[in-house]
Protein backbone atom coordinates (compact mmCIF):
# COMPACT_ATOMS: atom_id res chain seq x y z
CA UNK A 1 0.00 0.00 0.00
CA UNK A 2 1.16 3.54 -0.74
CA UNK A 3 0.48 6.50 1.57
CA UNK A 4 0.78 10.20 0.93
CA UNK A 5 2.09 12.18 3.87
CA UNK A 6 2.94 15.67 5.03
CA UNK A 7 5.49 15.90 7.82
CA UNK A 8 7.99 18.25 9.47
CA UNK A 9 11.62 17.28 10.03
CA UNK A 10 13.51 17.99 13.27
CA UNK A 11 15.07 21.01 11.52
CA UNK A 12 11.58 22.45 10.88
CA UNK A 13 11.47 21.76 7.14
CA UNK A 14 8.12 20.64 5.73
CA UNK A 15 8.27 17.43 3.71
CA UNK A 16 5.61 16.05 1.39
CA UNK A 17 6.01 12.62 -0.10
CA UNK A 18 4.83 9.05 -0.46
CA UNK A 19 5.75 5.90 1.41
CA UNK A 20 5.04 2.22 0.88
CA UNK A 21 3.96 0.11 3.87
CA UNK A 22 1.74 -2.82 4.76
CA UNK A 23 -0.76 -0.60 6.57
CA UNK A 24 -1.26 2.94 7.89
CA UNK A 25 0.20 2.16 11.34
CA UNK A 26 3.38 0.74 9.78
CA UNK A 27 3.71 3.82 7.55
CA UNK A 28 3.46 6.11 10.60
CA UNK A 29 6.02 3.99 12.44
CA UNK A 30 8.47 4.16 9.54
CA UNK A 31 8.12 7.94 9.23
CA UNK A 32 8.60 8.42 12.95
CA UNK A 33 11.78 6.35 12.82
CA UNK A 34 13.08 8.95 10.37
CA UNK A 35 12.40 11.58 13.07
CA UNK A 36 9.52 13.14 11.16
CA UNK A 37 6.55 14.81 12.88
CA UNK A 38 3.50 13.71 10.91
CA UNK A 39 0.97 16.40 10.02
CA UNK A 40 -1.26 14.25 7.81
CA UNK A 41 -1.18 10.83 6.17
CA UNK A 42 -3.66 9.12 3.84
CA UNK A 43 -3.74 6.15 1.51
CA UNK A 44 -3.35 6.94 -2.15
CA UNK A 45 -4.00 4.81 -5.21
CA UNK A 46 -2.18 5.47 -8.46
CA UNK A 47 -3.32 3.75 -11.62
CA UNK A 48 -1.09 5.59 -14.08
CA UNK A 49 0.95 8.65 -13.28
CA UNK A 50 4.02 10.48 -14.51
CA UNK A 51 5.92 9.35 -11.39
CA UNK A 52 5.13 5.70 -12.12
CA UNK A 53 6.32 6.09 -15.70
CA UNK A 54 9.52 7.87 -14.59
CA UNK A 55 10.19 5.27 -11.90
CA UNK A 56 9.81 2.50 -14.48
CA UNK A 57 12.44 3.99 -16.81
CA UNK A 58 14.68 5.89 -14.40
CA UNK A 59 18.09 4.47 -13.62
CA UNK A 60 20.67 5.23 -10.97
CA UNK A 61 23.90 6.19 -12.71
CA UNK A 62 27.48 5.42 -11.71
CA UNK A 63 28.01 8.83 -10.12
CA UNK A 64 25.14 8.28 -7.70
CA UNK A 65 26.53 4.91 -6.61
CA UNK A 66 30.02 6.40 -6.15
CA UNK A 67 28.70 9.25 -4.00
CA UNK A 68 26.45 6.87 -2.05
CA UNK A 69 29.40 4.59 -1.24
CA UNK A 70 31.79 7.41 -0.32
CA UNK A 71 29.33 9.32 1.84
CA UNK A 72 28.13 6.18 3.62
CA UNK A 73 31.73 5.22 4.35
CA UNK A 74 32.43 8.68 5.82
CA UNK A 75 29.35 8.50 8.03
CA UNK A 76 30.24 5.02 9.30
CA UNK A 77 33.85 6.08 9.95
CA UNK A 78 32.48 8.99 12.02
CA UNK A 79 30.79 6.41 14.25
CA UNK A 80 27.22 6.97 13.06
CA UNK A 81 25.16 3.72 13.08
CA UNK A 82 24.30 2.19 9.71
CA UNK A 83 20.53 2.81 9.90
CA UNK A 84 21.02 6.44 10.87
CA UNK A 85 23.63 6.84 8.12
CA UNK A 86 21.15 5.50 5.57
CA UNK A 87 18.50 7.93 6.82
CA UNK A 88 20.92 10.82 6.36
CA UNK A 89 21.55 9.58 2.82
CA UNK A 90 17.79 9.43 2.30
CA UNK A 91 17.28 13.00 3.53
CA UNK A 92 19.88 14.51 1.21
CA UNK A 93 19.26 12.40 -1.93
CA UNK A 94 17.70 14.43 -4.78
CA UNK A 95 16.97 11.58 -7.17
CA UNK A 96 13.43 10.56 -6.19
CA UNK A 97 13.78 7.01 -7.48
CA UNK A 98 17.06 6.36 -5.63
CA UNK A 99 15.69 8.16 -2.56
CA UNK A 100 12.81 5.70 -2.39
CA UNK A 101 15.15 2.71 -2.67
CA UNK A 102 17.41 4.03 0.11
CA UNK A 103 14.34 4.43 2.29
CA UNK A 104 13.35 0.80 1.69
CA UNK A 105 16.90 -0.40 2.38
CA UNK A 106 17.08 1.51 5.69
CA UNK A 107 13.77 -0.05 6.75
CA UNK A 108 14.99 -3.55 5.90
CA UNK A 109 18.22 -3.04 7.84
CA UNK A 110 16.30 -1.67 10.81
CA UNK A 111 14.06 -4.74 10.74
CA UNK A 112 17.16 -6.93 11.15
CA UNK A 113 18.13 -7.78 7.57
CA UNK A 114 21.90 -7.67 6.84
CA UNK A 115 22.90 -4.64 4.76
CA UNK A 116 24.27 -6.80 1.92
CA UNK A 117 21.04 -8.80 1.75
CA UNK A 118 18.99 -5.60 1.68
CA UNK A 119 21.12 -4.31 -1.22
CA UNK A 120 20.60 -7.60 -3.09
CA UNK A 121 16.86 -6.82 -3.25
CA UNK A 122 17.68 -4.07 -5.77
CA UNK A 123 19.76 -5.79 -8.50
CA UNK A 124 19.09 -3.00 -11.03
CA UNK A 125 21.09 -0.65 -8.77
CA UNK A 126 23.54 -2.85 -6.87
CA UNK A 127 25.27 -5.63 -8.81
CA UNK A 128 26.28 -9.01 -7.37
CA UNK A 129 29.83 -7.66 -7.30
CA UNK A 130 28.80 -4.69 -5.12
CA UNK A 131 26.70 -6.88 -2.81
CA UNK A 132 29.48 -9.44 -2.28
CA UNK A 133 32.10 -6.81 -1.49
CA UNK A 134 29.74 -5.32 1.10
CA UNK A 135 29.06 -8.83 2.43
CA UNK A 136 32.80 -9.43 2.88
CA UNK A 137 33.06 -6.07 4.66
CA UNK A 138 30.31 -7.12 7.05
CA UNK A 139 32.07 -10.42 7.79
CA UNK A 140 35.49 -8.80 8.37
CA UNK A 141 34.19 -5.75 10.23
CA UNK A 142 35.75 -3.45 7.62
CA UNK A 143 32.60 -2.05 6.00
CA UNK A 144 34.07 1.46 5.67
CA UNK A 145 37.12 0.21 3.79
CA UNK A 146 34.96 -1.98 1.54
CA UNK A 147 32.75 0.98 0.61
CA UNK A 148 35.77 3.21 -0.11
CA UNK A 149 37.27 0.51 -2.35
CA UNK A 150 33.92 0.09 -4.08
CA UNK A 151 33.51 3.80 -4.77
CA UNK A 152 37.07 4.01 -6.17
CA UNK A 153 36.49 0.91 -8.30
CA UNK A 154 33.14 2.14 -9.70
CA UNK A 155 34.60 5.57 -10.45
CA UNK A 156 37.56 3.99 -12.24
CA UNK A 157 35.30 1.71 -14.29
CA UNK A 158 33.00 4.63 -15.13
CA UNK A 159 35.88 6.74 -16.43
CA UNK A 160 37.27 3.85 -18.47
CA UNK A 161 33.87 3.00 -19.97
CA UNK A 162 33.20 6.66 -20.74
CA UNK A 163 36.50 6.97 -22.56
CA UNK A 164 35.82 3.94 -24.77
CA UNK A 165 32.23 5.06 -25.45
CA UNK A 166 33.47 8.55 -26.25
CA UNK A 167 35.85 7.17 -28.88
CA UNK A 168 32.93 5.33 -30.50
CA UNK A 169 30.47 8.21 -30.17
CA UNK A 170 32.68 10.84 -31.78
CA UNK A 171 32.45 9.54 -35.37
CA UNK A 172 28.78 8.61 -34.85
CA UNK A 173 27.90 12.17 -33.82
CA UNK A 174 29.83 13.69 -36.73
CA UNK A 175 28.19 11.36 -39.25
CA UNK A 176 24.78 11.96 -37.68
CA UNK A 177 25.24 15.72 -37.96
CA UNK A 178 26.27 15.43 -41.61
CA UNK A 179 23.24 13.21 -42.31
CA UNK A 180 20.91 15.84 -40.80
CA UNK A 181 22.52 18.59 -42.90
CA UNK A 182 22.17 16.39 -45.99
CA UNK A 183 18.49 15.74 -45.28
CA UNK A 184 17.88 19.48 -44.80
CA UNK A 185 19.59 20.20 -48.13
CA UNK A 186 17.49 17.56 -49.90
CA UNK A 187 14.26 18.81 -48.35
CA UNK A 188 14.66 22.59 -48.69
CA UNK A 189 17.57 23.62 -50.94
CA UNK A 190 17.48 21.15 -53.84
CA UNK A 191 13.72 21.58 -54.56
CA UNK A 192 14.27 25.35 -54.98
CA UNK A 193 16.94 24.71 -57.61
CA UNK A 194 14.94 22.11 -59.55
CA UNK A 195 12.55 24.72 -60.96
CA UNK A 196 15.51 26.79 -62.17
CA UNK A 197 17.17 23.80 -63.84
CA UNK A 198 13.90 22.67 -65.49
CA UNK A 199 13.37 26.06 -67.16
CA UNK A 200 16.90 26.20 -68.53
CA UNK A 201 16.58 23.21 -70.88
CA UNK A 202 20.09 22.04 -69.95
CA UNK A 203 21.22 18.42 -69.94
CA UNK A 204 22.01 17.99 -66.28
CA UNK A 205 25.19 16.18 -65.17
CA UNK A 206 24.76 12.68 -63.71
CA UNK A 207 25.59 13.72 -60.09
CA UNK A 208 22.92 16.42 -60.26
CA UNK A 209 20.33 13.99 -61.64
CA UNK A 210 21.06 11.56 -58.80
CA UNK A 211 20.77 14.41 -56.29
CA UNK A 212 17.39 15.52 -57.68
CA UNK A 213 16.02 11.96 -57.80
CA UNK A 214 17.10 11.41 -54.19
CA UNK A 215 15.47 14.69 -53.16
CA UNK A 216 12.20 13.79 -54.95
CA UNK A 217 12.12 10.36 -53.36
CA UNK A 218 12.66 11.82 -49.88
CA UNK A 219 9.95 14.43 -50.33
CA UNK A 220 7.41 11.93 -51.63
CA UNK A 221 8.19 9.23 -49.04
CA UNK A 222 9.37 11.17 -46.00
CA UNK A 223 6.89 9.50 -43.62
CA UNK A 224 7.71 6.04 -44.96
CA UNK A 225 11.45 6.71 -44.54
CA UNK A 226 11.03 7.76 -40.91
CA UNK A 227 8.79 4.76 -40.20
CA UNK A 228 11.38 2.39 -41.72
CA UNK A 229 14.20 4.02 -39.72
CA UNK A 230 12.17 3.83 -36.49
CA UNK A 231 11.17 0.20 -37.04
CA UNK A 232 14.74 -0.76 -37.95
CA UNK A 233 16.22 0.91 -34.84
CA UNK A 234 13.53 -0.54 -32.57
CA UNK A 235 13.90 -4.07 -33.99
CA UNK A 236 17.70 -3.85 -33.82
CA UNK A 237 17.62 -2.71 -30.21
CA UNK A 238 15.18 -5.48 -29.23
CA UNK A 239 17.29 -8.08 -31.02
CA UNK A 240 20.51 -6.95 -29.33
CA UNK A 241 18.79 -7.39 -25.96
CA UNK A 242 18.14 -11.07 -26.69
CA UNK A 243 20.75 -13.66 -25.73
CA UNK A 244 21.46 -14.53 -29.38
CA UNK A 245 21.75 -10.88 -30.38
CA UNK A 246 24.09 -10.04 -27.51
CA UNK A 247 26.26 -13.05 -28.36
CA UNK A 248 26.63 -11.83 -31.94
CA UNK A 249 27.47 -8.28 -30.89
CA UNK A 250 29.96 -9.48 -28.29
CA UNK A 251 31.70 -11.63 -30.92
CA UNK A 252 31.57 -8.84 -33.49
CA UNK A 253 33.45 -6.32 -31.33
CA UNK A 254 36.48 -8.64 -31.39
CA UNK A 255 36.42 -8.72 -35.20
CA UNK A 256 36.18 -4.97 -35.79
CA UNK A 257 39.37 -3.54 -37.33
CA UNK A 258 41.25 -1.18 -34.98
CA UNK A 259 38.59 -1.41 -32.24
CA UNK A 260 39.05 -5.14 -31.52
CA UNK A 261 42.34 -4.58 -29.69
CA UNK A 262 40.82 -1.81 -27.55
CA UNK A 263 37.84 -3.96 -26.55
CA UNK A 264 40.06 -6.91 -25.62
CA UNK A 265 42.19 -4.72 -23.36
CA UNK A 266 39.10 -3.05 -21.91
CA UNK A 267 37.41 -6.32 -20.90
CA UNK A 268 40.66 -7.82 -19.61
CA UNK A 269 41.19 -4.73 -17.41
CA UNK A 270 37.63 -4.96 -16.08
CA UNK A 271 37.85 -8.71 -15.37
CA UNK A 272 41.24 -8.45 -13.66
CA UNK A 273 40.13 -5.51 -11.50
CA UNK A 274 36.92 -7.33 -10.49
CA UNK A 275 38.62 -10.63 -9.61
CA UNK A 276 41.49 -8.95 -7.77
CA UNK A 277 39.12 -6.95 -5.59
CA UNK A 278 36.92 -9.96 -4.84
CA UNK A 279 39.88 -12.15 -3.85
CA UNK A 280 41.37 -9.36 -1.71
CA UNK A 281 38.00 -9.04 0.04
CA UNK A 282 38.13 -12.71 1.01
CA UNK A 283 35.56 -14.06 -1.47
CA UNK A 284 36.24 -17.76 -2.31
CA UNK A 285 37.89 -18.17 -5.72
CA UNK A 286 34.97 -20.13 -7.24
CA UNK A 287 32.43 -17.51 -6.20
CA UNK A 288 34.79 -14.70 -7.24
CA UNK A 289 35.18 -16.17 -10.74
CA UNK A 290 31.42 -16.61 -11.17
CA UNK A 291 30.72 -13.02 -10.08
CA UNK A 292 33.50 -11.71 -12.34
CA UNK A 293 31.97 -13.60 -15.26
CA UNK A 294 28.54 -12.16 -14.54
CA UNK A 295 29.71 -8.54 -14.42
CA UNK A 296 32.42 -8.55 -17.12
CA UNK A 297 29.87 -7.29 -19.67
CA UNK A 298 30.81 -9.48 -22.64
CA UNK A 299 29.41 -12.97 -23.29
CA UNK A 300 32.58 -14.18 -25.01
CA UNK A 301 34.65 -13.37 -21.93
CA UNK A 302 31.86 -14.62 -19.68
CA UNK A 303 32.09 -18.09 -21.26
CA UNK A 304 35.90 -18.08 -20.95
CA UNK A 305 35.67 -17.18 -17.24
CA UNK A 306 32.93 -19.77 -16.66
CA UNK A 307 35.12 -22.42 -18.29
CA UNK A 308 37.86 -21.55 -15.78
CA UNK A 309 35.33 -22.20 -12.98
CA UNK A 310 34.82 -25.73 -14.33
CA UNK A 311 38.60 -26.15 -14.56
CA UNK A 312 39.14 -25.04 -10.95
CA UNK A 313 36.40 -27.41 -9.76
CA UNK A 314 38.44 -30.41 -10.91
CA UNK A 315 41.66 -29.06 -9.43
CA UNK A 316 42.96 -27.32 -12.57
CA UNK A 317 44.25 -23.77 -12.97
CA UNK A 318 42.66 -20.58 -14.27
CA UNK A 319 45.67 -20.00 -16.53
CA UNK A 320 45.22 -23.37 -18.30
CA UNK A 321 41.63 -22.51 -19.20
CA UNK A 322 42.62 -19.04 -20.44
CA UNK A 323 45.46 -20.38 -22.58
CA UNK A 324 42.95 -22.26 -24.74
CA UNK A 325 41.20 -19.03 -25.79
CA UNK A 326 42.40 -16.79 -28.63
CA UNK A 327 40.23 -13.88 -27.40
CA UNK A 328 42.66 -13.10 -24.57
CA UNK A 329 46.06 -11.41 -24.96
CA UNK A 330 48.79 -14.06 -24.50
CA UNK A 331 50.30 -12.08 -21.63
CA UNK A 332 47.23 -12.61 -19.41
CA UNK A 333 47.33 -16.41 -18.86
CA UNK A 334 51.13 -16.27 -18.39
CA UNK A 335 50.87 -13.66 -15.64
CA UNK A 336 47.96 -15.49 -14.00
CA UNK A 337 50.02 -18.70 -13.96
CA UNK A 338 52.79 -16.82 -12.14
CA UNK A 339 50.23 -15.49 -9.65
CA UNK A 340 48.84 -18.97 -9.01
CA UNK A 341 52.30 -20.46 -8.48
CA UNK A 342 53.44 -17.72 -6.09
CA UNK A 343 50.14 -17.45 -4.21
CA UNK A 344 49.84 -13.77 -5.14
CA UNK A 345 47.04 -13.99 -7.69
CA UNK A 346 45.26 -10.88 -6.38
CA UNK A 347 48.44 -8.79 -6.71
CA UNK A 348 49.16 -10.07 -10.23
CA UNK A 349 45.56 -9.40 -11.29
CA UNK A 350 45.81 -5.84 -9.98
CA UNK A 351 48.99 -5.38 -12.04
CA UNK A 352 47.18 -6.74 -15.12
CA UNK A 353 44.26 -4.37 -14.54
CA UNK A 354 46.53 -1.33 -14.13
CA UNK A 355 48.60 -2.26 -17.20
CA UNK A 356 45.63 -2.76 -19.54
CA UNK A 357 43.79 0.29 -18.20
CA UNK A 358 46.79 2.39 -19.25
CA UNK A 359 46.90 0.54 -22.58
CA UNK A 360 43.24 1.39 -23.22
CA UNK A 361 43.88 5.06 -22.37
CA UNK A 362 46.81 5.22 -24.79
CA UNK A 363 44.92 3.33 -27.53
CA UNK A 364 41.81 5.52 -27.23
CA UNK A 365 43.84 8.75 -27.31
CA UNK A 366 45.72 7.49 -30.39
CA UNK A 367 42.50 6.40 -32.08
CA UNK A 368 40.85 9.76 -31.47
CA UNK A 369 43.86 11.52 -32.96
CA UNK A 370 43.63 9.31 -36.08
CA UNK A 371 39.84 9.53 -36.46
CA UNK A 372 39.71 13.33 -36.46
CA UNK A 373 41.65 13.91 -39.73
CA UNK A 374 39.96 10.90 -41.38
CA UNK A 375 36.51 12.32 -40.53
CA UNK A 376 37.54 15.77 -41.78
CA UNK A 377 38.69 14.36 -45.14
CA UNK A 378 35.62 12.13 -45.47
CA UNK A 379 33.18 14.94 -44.67
CA UNK A 380 35.10 17.34 -46.90
CA UNK A 381 34.81 14.88 -49.80
CA UNK A 382 31.08 14.37 -49.21
CA UNK A 383 30.45 18.12 -49.02
CA UNK A 384 32.51 18.64 -52.19
CA UNK A 385 30.36 16.11 -54.10
CA UNK A 386 27.15 17.71 -52.82
CA UNK A 387 28.25 21.25 -53.67
CA UNK A 388 29.61 20.20 -57.07
CA UNK A 389 26.29 18.54 -57.95
CA UNK A 390 24.56 21.87 -57.36
CA UNK A 391 27.16 24.22 -58.84
CA UNK A 392 27.92 22.30 -62.07
CA UNK A 393 24.58 23.07 -63.81
CA UNK A 394 24.65 26.64 -62.48
CA UNK A 395 28.08 27.11 -64.04
CA UNK A 396 26.78 25.70 -67.36
CA UNK A 397 23.85 28.17 -67.28
CA UNK A 398 26.15 31.17 -66.68
CA UNK A 399 28.48 30.10 -69.50
CA UNK A 400 25.54 30.14 -71.94
CA UNK A 401 24.70 33.77 -71.17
Amino acid sequence: MKFKYKAISISGIEQIGKIEAGNRERAIELLQKHKLIIVSISETKEFLSLNKILNAIQKVNYKKIVLFSKELSILLTAGIPLVESLRIQYDQEENLFFKEQIFKISNMVEDGLPFSEALSKFPSIFSDFFVNIVKSGEASGKMQESLIHLSSYIEKQYLLSSKVKGALMYPAIILGGFALVGIAMMAFVVPQLVSVFDGSGLELPLPTKILILTSDFMQNNIILIFVIIFVFLYATRRYFKTEGGKNKVDRLVFKMPVFNSIFKKFYVARFAENLSMLITSGIPIMTALQISGDVVGNNVYKKIIYSSVDEVKIGGSIAYSFERSDSLPTLVPKMIRVGERTGKLDVVLKDIADFYTKEVDIAVDGLTAIIEPIMIFALGGAVAVLVASILMPIYQMTSMI
